[in-house]
């Protein structure tokens, strides 16, 4: 599996939010800022499949700007929307707060929403995605197993400790999982947290993300691996 990195930090730094394309045809959140660089340096005509972890606008905001672009330049029939329950009438909402209300039919004709729950699976073109709630405050935030070809990738999203979160690394190869704390609370996982998960789960390849501007100095004293931007993975 192809993981092209297009941001790994958190709102408070100047780079990119947490943001990854999949595959070249697959965008996992869509955060505050990113479009230029999803324009620009990634192909967006090859977009089949968009996942929104949840709605908060580090993951979501640039979503109108995707689907505007898409509409204009992409053959594929249908492209799929994954993300939690309310995602349409949240970009029906988004679409007219910012006067772009004719998305409203295009989001109809182009796109096919797929809203998400716990432990729900879904499978099409070779792909086996298991979606996991996670704990990140009272939110319908989800993680995901995203298997493709004898690769499966966890991605954490935003979470704090939860079973889950365990789940989801013991089934994986790797996992791209949020660090953003230094301490515990029920919002985002610590740096501490993660260093213990990693060597509870050896067999499990770690790459911190979505990292505060103090997180980034504190991994610095740890074994922990932080994937830049543009970096590309391959699992």
């Amino acid at each position: 599996m192809k993981i092209d990195v297009v941001g790994s930090l958190c709102t408070w730094n100047l780079d990119l939010s947490t943001s990854f394309i999949i595959n070249d045809e697959m965008i996992f959140d869509t955060p505050q800022g990113s479009f230029k660089t999803l324009m620009n340096k990634y192909d967006l005509t090859k977009i089949k499949y968009i996942i929104i972890s949840h709605f908060h606008s580090d993951h979501f905001m640039d979503i109108h700007l995707v689907i505007d672009y898409i509409t204009h330049h992409s053959q594929i029939e249908k492209i799929k929307i994954i993300a939690p329950k309310g995602c349409r009438e949240r970009l029906v909402s988004l679409f007219r707060i910012i006067e772009i209300s004719y998305l409203e039919e295009k989001l109809k004709d182009k796109f096919e929403i797929i809203e998400i729950e716990n432990n729900k699976i879904l499978k099409f073109d070779g792909y086996k995605i298991k979606c996991f709630k996670m704990l990140h405050l009272n939110l319908d935030s989800y993680g995901f197993i995203i298997e493709k070809d004898n690769s499966v990738v966890g991605f954490s999203g935003d979470t704090a400790m939860c079973n889950n979160v365990r789940k989801i690394i013991s089934k994986s190869q790797a996992i791209f999982i949020d660090s953003a704390n230094l301490e515990v609370n029920n919002k985002h996982l610590s740096i501490g947290e993660v260093e213990a998960l990693a060597k509870e789960f050896k067999n499990c390849k770690f790459y911190a993300v979505h990292l505060s501007p103090y997180s980034v100095e504190a991994i610095k004293n740890t074994s922990l691996y932080h994937p830049i931007q543009g970096e590309v993975v391959i699992i």
